[in-house]
């Protein structure tokens, strides 16, 4: 008697490595997905922290009559190099409970371009009007998505310098 199973045959070695290699691919397509969720996540929230930073600016500002200086002597401010110090006078004056930093502060180095970072310039510095008093920039590194720059960055220029395309999210104001 013939067995029923003559004649038919199993799967080539080919043939399943093409299903392997189609299923790897399907299960990744989900992972990419949602590591760009996730970027678009910390850029969101790197926006908000922003918005929330110049409120205390500004509340700091209408209490003192003007922004807070650096605690740094020559150069920025910035949130990667000590977190807790970061704009720390917002919180000593109680201007804010905590002060955001961004959410991949995980070193000392600015790795990536991310980080928060404040400078206060004295009236008249890289030409701007003295009149307009003292001011401050407050700036996002980059964005983590797609672009180098975060939506709605309202941008900040004064006389001889723009710092606008300096970072994801540039703002700045004037003491007057």
């Amino acid at each position: 008697m013939r067995s029923k199973f003559v004649g038919q045959r199993g799967f080539t070695i080919v043939e399943l490595l093409i299903v392997v290699v189609v299923i790897a691919v399907l299960a990744t397509l989900p992972v990419a997905a949602y590591s760009g969720m996730q970027q678009r996540g910390r850029d969101t929230q790197r926006v908000s922290d922003m918005k929330a930073i110049v409120k205390g600016l500004e509340m700091y500002k209408t209490l003192n009559g003007s922004y807070p200086t650096t605690n740094t002597i020559s150069s920025w401010e910035v949130s990667s190099k000590n977190p807790s110090q970061f704009l720390s006078v917002l919180k000593t004056s109680g201007v804010m409970s905590t002060v955001p930093v961004d959410p991949v502060n995980t070193s000392t180095t600015d790795q990536y371009g991310l980080l928060y970072k404040y400078y206060r310039y004295n009236a008249g510095a890289n030409g701007c009007d003295p009149a307009r008093g003292a001011y401050y920039v407050l700036a996002v590194g980059d964005a983590e998505s797609s672009s180098s720059q975060l939506s709605n960055s309202p941008g900040f220029q004064c006389g001889t310098r723009s710092w606008s395309a300096e970072g994801g999210w540039v703002t700045g104001g004037y003491t007057n």
